[in-house]
C-alpha cells in the first residue's frame, strides 16, 4: 500500500509543540483553549452545512415552480454537492498552507453571497449557477478538520472531530426549519437571513478564531498533491468516507423528494422525517469518534459496513415500515462510520491533516452526488429505485473486504502492544457494538420477514423480546470468548488453513466434521452408549423445537385456511404461500404436534441423563446444582408445561389453559435468559471445535516441532509457535536462557527428565 506512514511520534511532537504557547493565553490553559476553538469550528460548520442544505430542503418548491422532472429535480440537490466535494481538495490544502482562520473566514463571507441570490432566480438555469456556487459551503468540512484536529493530541483525535461532526445538525435544520420559517415569512427570508448569518458569524470566528501551532507545514503544492499522489492509503480512506459520509449525504438532500414521490409524504412530513435521519446521523458521529478512539477505527468499520449492507436491502422494499427500520439504521451506522474514518485520517497522516481531508471529504461529497442522480434515473426510466439501494449493499460489501486486508492487520499489530487492561475494555466495547447490531438486523429480519409484523401473533411478543435479549447475550458472550488469546489464535489459524488448504477441500472436511461431530456426536458414542443416546435425544428435540418455534415467534411462517376449503391449511413463508394440506390428516397430526415430539424426545434424554448422573460414581463427583441440574429442570419444565397445554386442549376442554400457558411462558422466558450465561452456552461455543480440528489434521499433515534434547517430532510446529505467541499475553512466559530458548521447545518425555535432573541437583547442593 505504499511507503508506510508515520503514525504517532508527529503527532505527538506536534501536540507538545501546540501546548508550548509561553506568550499565549491558550498556553496557561490548553483545555480551555482545546474546548473554545472545537465550539468555534463546529458553530462555522454548523452555519456553512445549514446553507449547504437550503437547496434540498426547498427542493419541491422549485420543482414545481419550474415544472422539473424527477432527474431534473435529483440533479438541483446534487449541483451543490459537486463543488462543495470537488472544492474540498483545493480548500483543505489551503488550510494546510495558510492556517485554517483564513480560509474558514473568507469562505463563509463567500458562501454569504449566493445563499443571498438564490431568491432572485428566474430559471431553472439560474438556479443550478446559483446552486453550484453555493456548493463551496459543503468545502467547510476540509477547512474545519484541519483547524480542530491540530488542538487536540491523537488519542483524542476521533472523539474531538466526532463532536465537530455535529456541525452536520446545521443541514438537519435547514432541511426541517427552512419549510416552516418560510411558510410564516416566505421562502426569501430564509435564504436572506442565512446570508446574513453566514456574515455575522464570519466576522465573529475571523476575531476570535486562532491557528494552532504544529510541527510542519507543507512547502508547496507539489509537496502537498505529492501526499495524494504516493499514498494509497489516503484513497482507500476515500473510499470509506465515499460510502459512510455520501450515504448520508445522498439521503439526507434527496430523503424528502424520495419520501414524497415513493409513499406520498407531504412536504412538512418528509422535512420532519429528513429532519431524524440526519440528527440521529450526526449524533451518533461522536460516537463512532469515542469508539474507534477505544478500539480503533478500522474495528468500528469491520461491524459498521457489512450492517450497511444489510441494512441497505430494507430500503429497497416498497413499504414504509421496513424503509424506516432500513432508513435509520443506516442512519445511526452512516454517522458512526464517519467518526471512525475521521480517527483514522490524522492517525496516518498527521501532518498532512487538511490535505487528505480534503481528498477523503471531496470523495465523500462525490459519494452525495451520484446517487440521487441514480435514484431519480432509475424512477423515471425502470419506475423503481430499489437498484440503487442494491448497489449501496453491494459497495458496503466490497469496502468490508477492504477494510480486513489493508486496515484491520495494522490494527492488530498496534493493539498488541496496549496494556492487557485497555485490550480486555476494547474487547468489551467491540462485542457490545457486534451484539448490538445482530440485534438490530434480527429485529429488521423480523419486521421484514412478518410483512410488517402483518402476520406477526401479539400473543407471542413475550417469546420474541426474549430471544432479543438472549441474542444480545450470546453474541456478546461469544464476542468476549472469541477475543481470548488461546481461543483468538484458534479463530485466526483456522480461517487461514481454510484458505490455504484450498476452499473446496477445507469445506468438504468442515462438513464432514459436521456432520460426524455435531449431527452424529461420534465422538460422545466412543465414550459411552448412554450418553450418546441421551445427548441425541436432548439435541434433536431441542432442534426441533427450534425451527418450529422460533419461525412462528417471528411471524415468518403463519397458517391460512383456502379461500375455497375451510377443511384446507395453507402455509405461508414469509408472506409466500409454501405449502397446504388437509386437516385430520397424519400430516397435519405430525405438523400441529411437532412441540409435542420435541417434549417427548426432551424428556427421554432427560431421564436418561437422570439415570447415569445417579449411578455414575465419577459424574456424581463434579456435578453441580447449577451447571448439571438446573439446564435439566428448565427443559424439564418447558417439555412438561408444554404437553399440558396439549392436554388441557385435546382432554379437558381448555380447563386450566390460561394458567398452563403462563406458566409455559415463564419457563421459556427463564431459559432463554438464562441461555448466553449458563452451560446453555455451549450450544454456540461447539461449532467451533470444527477449527480446532481442521487445525489439528493440518499440524499432523505440516511440519513437525523437533525436540532441542532428544530430536524427536512431539508436536506440530504451528502449535508449538502458537504456544510460544500465546502464553506470555495470558501472563506465562518460559522463554529461558541457553541453547533452546523456550521450554516449549522440549517434548513431554524430555521435560520430565529436566525437571527431575532439577530436582536432583537441588537436593545435591542441600546435602552439599
Amino acid at each position: 500500500m505504499g511507503a508506510e506512514p508515520k503514525l504517532l511520534l508527529p503527532a505527538a511532537e506536534e501536540y507538545n509543540l501546540q501546548m508550548a504557547l509561553p506568550t499565549s493565553i491558550e498556553a496557561e490553559n490548553p483545555e480551555s483553549a482545546q474546548n473554545k476553538h472545537l465550539l468555534l469550528g463546529t458553530v462555522s460548520f454548523t452555519v456553512c452545512f445549514a446553507a449547504w442544505g437550503l437547496i434540498s430542503a426547498f427542493a419541491p418548491l422549485f420543482r414545481q415552480q419550474f415544472h422539473l422532472s424527477a432527474t431534473q429535480t435529483a440533479f438541483l440537490v446534487a449541483v451543490p454537492v459537486l463543488l462543495g466535494a470537488l472544492a474540498r481538495i483545493p480548500i483543505g490544502m489551503l488550510a494546510d498552507r495558510f492556517g485554517g482562520r483564513v480560509v474558514f473566514t473568507v469562505l463563509m463571507f463567500f458562501v454569504a453571497v449566493p445563499v443571498a441570490l438564490v431568491p432572485a432566480a428566474t430559471s431553472y438555469r439560474n438556479l443550478l449557477v446559483v446552486a453550484f456556487l453555493l456548493g463551496m459551503a459543503g468545502s467547510s468540512f476540509a477547512v474545519g478538520v484541519g483547524y480542530v484536529s491540530r488542538w487536540f493530541s491523537m488519542q483524542s483525535q476521533g472523539s474531538a472531530l466526532g463532536v465537530y461532526g455535529l456541525g452536520n445538525i446545521g443541514q438537519s435544520a435547514a432541511v426541517f426549519l427552512g419549510p416552516v420559517v418560510a411558510a410564516a415569512y416566505g421562502f426569501r427570508t430564509v435564504y436572506w437571513g442565512m446570508s446574513v448569518i453566514l456574515f455575522a458569524w464570519a466576522v465573529l470566528f475571523a476575531i476570535f478564531a486562532r491557528n494552532a501551532p504544529h510541527a510542519a507545514r507543507p512547502k508547496s503544492l507539489s509537496e502537498m498533491l505529492s501526499v495524494l499522489a504516493r499514498e494509497p492509503l489516503a484513497w482507500a480512506l476515500a473510499a470509506f468516507y465515499f460510502l459512510t459520509f455520501g450515504g448520508f449525504v445522498a439521503f439526507s438532500i434527496y430523503l424528502p423528494t424520495l419520501l414524497r414521490d415513493q409513499f406520498g409524504l407531504r412536504p412538512a412530513d418528509a422535512g420532519f422525517r429528513t429532519a431524524g435521519f440526519v440528527v440521529l446521523a450526526t449524533l451518533c458521529r461522536p460516537l463512532g469518534g469515542w469508539l474507534s478512539d477505544r478500539i480503533g477505527g478500522s474495528r468500528v468499520l469491520s461491524w459498521i459496513l457489512p450492517a450497511v449492507a444489510a441494512f441497505g436491502l430494507l430500503l429497497g422494499v416498497q413499504s414504509m415500515l421496513p424503509f424506516t427500520v432500513g432508513a435509520l439504521g443506516c442512519a445511526a451506522l452512516l454517522g458512526i462510520g464517519n467518526g471512525a474514518v475521521f480517527q483514522l485520517v490524522p492517525r496516518y497522516f498527521p501532518t498532512q491533516r487538511a490535505t487528505v481531508t480534503g481528498l477523503v471529504g471531496a470523495m465523500g461529497g462525490m459519494g452525495g452526488f451520484f446517487p440521487p442522480l441514480l435514484l431519480g434515473m432509475f424512477r423515471d426510466r425502470l419506475g423503481v429505485v430499489w437498484p440503487g439501494f442494491l448497489l449501496l449493499s453491494a459497495l458496503a460489501c466490497v469496502l468490508w473486504w477492504m477494510n480486513g486486508r489493508v486496515f484491520l492487520t495494522r490494527e492488530e499489530v498496534l493493539a498488541a502492544k496496549l496494556p492487557p487492561a485497555l485490550i480486555r475494555t476494547a474487547d468489551q466495547v467491540r462485542a457490545g457494538a457486534w451484539a448490538t447490531l445482530w440485534t438490530l438486523v434480527l429485529i429488521a429480519a423480523i419486521v421484514l420477514g412478518s410483512r410488517n409484523l402483518q402476520n406477526f401473533d401479539a400473543a407471542l411478543v413475550i417469546y420474541t423480546f426474549a430471544i432479543i435479549f438472549a441474542t444480545w447475550g450470546v453474541i456478546y458472550h461469544y464476542s468476549v470468548w472469541i477475543r481470548k488469546p488461546p481461543t483468538y489464535v484458534y479463530w485466526q489459524r483456522g480461517w487461514q488453513l481454510f484458505k490455504e488448504r484450498g476452499v473446496i477441500r477445507s469445506f468438504v472436511h468442515i462438513v464432514t466434521l459436521a456432520g460426524t461431530n455435531l449431527l452424529a456426536q461420534t465422538f460422545i458414542a466412543q465414550r459411552s452408549r448412554l450418553r450418546w443416546a441421551m445427548h441425541q435425544m436432548i439435541f434433536w428435540g431441542c432442534v426441533l423445537a427450534l425451527m418450529i418455534t422460533f419461525p412462528l415467534v417471528f411471524g415468518w411462517i403463519n397458517f391460512t385456511s383456502a379461500p375455497n376449503d375451510q377443511m384446507i391449511y395453507v402455509t405461508h413463508l414469509f408472506g409466500f404461500p409454501a405449502g397446504r394440506f388437509h386437516l385430520h390428516t397424519f400430516t397435519a397430526l405430525i405438523l400441529f404436534h411437532g412441540l409435542d415430539i420435541s417434549a417427548f424426545l426432551v424428556l427421554g434424554g432427560i431421564a436418561l441423563s437422570l439415570w447415569r448422573r445417579m449411578r455414575d460414581e465419577g459424574a456424581r463427583a463434579v456435578q453441580t446444582l447449577a451447571m448439571d441440574f438446573w439446564p435439566l429442570i428448565l427443559l424439564f419444565a418447558i417439555s412438561i408445561t408444554g404437553l399440558a397445554l396439549t392436554v388441557s386442549q385435546e382432554w379437558l376442554g381448555g380447563s386450566f389453559y390460561d394458567f398452563i400457558a403462563i406458566l409455559h411462558a415463564i419457563t421459556v422466558v427463564a431459559a432463554l435468559l438464562y441461555l448466553p450465561f449458563g452451560k446453555f452456552f455451549h450450544i454456540f461455543q461447539r461449532p467451533a471445535q470444527l477449527g480446532v480440528k481442521l487445525y489439528q489434521r493440518a499440524g499432523e499433515e505440516g511440519d513437525g516441532a523437533i525436540c532441542a534434547r532428544c530430536r524427536e517430532r512431539y508436536a506440530s510446529l504451528m502449535h508449538v509457535d502458537d504456544l510460544k505467541r500465546v502464553l506470555p499475553q495470558v501472563g506465562f512466559n518460559y522463554s529461558m536462557p541457553g541453547p533452546v530458548g523456550n521450554w516449549q521447545e522440549l517434548c513431554p518425555a524430555c521435560k520430565r527428565k529436566s525437571l527431575s535432573l532439577a530436582q536432583l541437583r537441588l537436593k545435591e547442593e542441600a546435602n552439599g
